[in-house]
């Protein structure tokens, strides 16, 4: 009961400063975080500094690594790109792996991640790779966990990293950051004032920008940012893959759930992201449930009194042993507008 009520205190007050940060700029929490992403902006640019100047040591994998990151902090969608990445180049004949923290779960050490591991241990995300049979490893140190995984699948040629743009212990061949359309950058503060973990200066000196959401805005956010034109920009568009049980292995259209009393849940970086997307599908949401990012689920946390309660595949991962037939999935699939990023990481071979 403790640790849900301090997960709700923790959802309010991040309601508040996203809020803060993404529509009404609010004076008070201003005066009191600005100085503090002052100060955040100085240790940010001293910590690439070091590493540029060779003072803190950058490591190099023996094959290309891809990083697939952001300049913001929150839900934007880097996690479903890389795994569309890592697919459609395994489709093509190139095997990749893919390299992440495993943030919240308890292994401290490089440990690579099967199907049937913890997401209590090695984090929700890594399991998604691993279902889909992506080889991937987790650590924080990035390069002992990526040589971690060549040793165990030595015919790998490439490594894909799902977040660590700022993570310059490991040297990469090829940067991507991914943006949200609609939410972009917020304020433009660094934190805490702002979501921004680096200046949006950053998208300036990456190879390929991923704008999720819109098929549209290219230009203008090539334009606003003053991108450079060796800049690559695309967009990716979210649809959805398939609803199903995991208890009664039974999928269903999005016409089944008309009718019925629905309740979503979300523990993911932007819940409301999700939300829309079910409303966009049709149907109908009776009640919406946010909990933190990575939030560890619990029987009770589970309502008893609808027909179906609506999870992501990212969810599911710290669902399984409630074992609980009314909890269907929502898999959804990510498609380029274009085969440009694909063609550009697979020249680095």
């Amino acid at each position: 009961m403790l640790a849900k009520n301090l997960d709700k205190t923790f959802m309010y007050l991040q309601k508040i400063i996203e809020k803060h940060w993404y529509e009404k700029n609010n004076y008070l929490i201003s005066i009191v975080l600005i100085p503090l992403s002052i100060m955040f902006f100085m240790v940010s640019k001293l910590h690439s500094l070091l590493y540029k100047l060779q003072l803190l040591k950058s490591y190099t994998l023996p094959v290309p690594v891809v990083v697939i990151g952001n300049i913001n902090i929150g839900g934007v969608g880097k996690t479903p790109l890389t795994r569309y990445i890592a697919q459609t180049l395994i489709e093509s004949g190139i095997s990749v792996g893919v390299v992440l923290r495993g943030y919240k779960g308890k292994n401290r050490t490089p440990k690579i991640v099967k199907h049937d591991s913890s997401s209590l241990k090695v984090g929700d995300e890594a399991i998604l790779y691993a279902e889909n049979n992506i080889p991937v490893a987790i650590g924080k140190n990035k390069y002992l966990a990526g040589m971690q995984l060549l040793q165990e699948y030595p015919n790998i040629k490439m490594i894909l990293t799902d977040d660590g743009l700022q993570h310059y212990k490991l040297r990469r061949n090829y940067e991507v950051v991914v943006v949200d359309a609609n939410r972009m950058f917020g304020n433009g503060w660094m934190l805490p004032n702002g979501p921004l973990r680096e200046t949006t200066a950053k998208l300036r000196h990456v190879n390929a920008i991923i704008i999720n959401g819109s098929s549209s805005s290219g230009s203008y956010f090539r334009n606003k940012f003053n991108i450079p034109n060796n800049v690559l920009i695309d967009s990716q568009m979210v649809f959805l893959l398939d609803i199903y049980n995991p208890v009664t292995k039974i999928s269903k259209s999005k016409e089944y759930f008309n009718n019925k009393k629905i309740c979503v849940i979300a523990a993911i970086g932007n819940p409301n992201k999700f939300f829309k997307f079910i409303k966009s599908l049709g149907i109908v949401i009776e009640k919406s449930i946010a909990f933190s990012d990575h939030y560890y689920y619990k029987d009770s946390d589970i309502p008893n009194n609808y027909d179906i309660i609506l999870v992501t595949e990212k969810d599911y991962t710290k669902m399984k042993l409630l074992n609980n037939d009314k909890i269907w999935v929502v898999k959804i699939a990510v498609k380029l507008t274009s085969n440009k990023l694909i063609n550009k990481i697979s020249c680095l071979i």
